[in-house]
């Protein structure tokens, strides 16, 4: 009955520009938001893997047995450490597990845990895209239906011009 009614068409077409304007909004830019915090927190991660990579090869490359340093106790606030043996430390593997490996072991690890985080960087870059591809063809198809409630003829009915 509707489908018969030219008069129902611009009813149509602002209720369903109503849901992808909707969609657009609470679905896709949530989604996309989302995707950059994630990607953001896996490259600050990967700063910090490559960080404590570099300083293990300074200890190696040393030969450093002993260290003073600063520590971050939580909130910007630091202290004073003395460390006295620097042959083996404790590496964070994930899950809130510590383990203790010497130095090479430590290096080689984060070798391995650097890989596997590009890995993962590449695909959350990969999803971002996406995302942005669909917000882009959604805003699209919205630009269509704004033209055909305005009166505009649809694209794929226009002549060759």
């Amino acid at each position: 009955e509707e489908l018969a009614d030219p008069d129902a068409v611009p009813g149509r077409v602002d209720r369903k520009i109503v849901q992808y304007e909707d969609f657009l909004e609470r679905v896709l830019k949530a989604e996309l938001k989302r995707s950059l915090d994630e990607c953001r927190q896996d490259a600050a991660l990967l700063d910090q893997c490559r960080e404590l990579r570099s300083n293990i090869d300074l200890l190696i490359q040393g030969n450093v047995t002993e260290l003073e340093t600063m520590v971050e106790v939580g909130c910007q606030f630091y202290a004073k450490a003395f460390v006295p043996d620097t042959k083996r430390l404790f590496v964070d593997v994930g899950l809130g597990f510590r383990l203790e490996m010497p130095l090479a072991d430590a290096r080689d690890f984060l070798d391995e845990k650097e890989a596997c985080l590009l890995g993962g960087l590449e695909l959350r870059k990969r999803r971002t895209a996406q995302i942005k591809a669909d917000i882009h063809e959604a805003l699209h198809l919205l630009d269509l239906m704004m033209d055909l409630r305005s009166g505009g003829t649809p694209w794929l009915q226009r002549p060759d011009e």
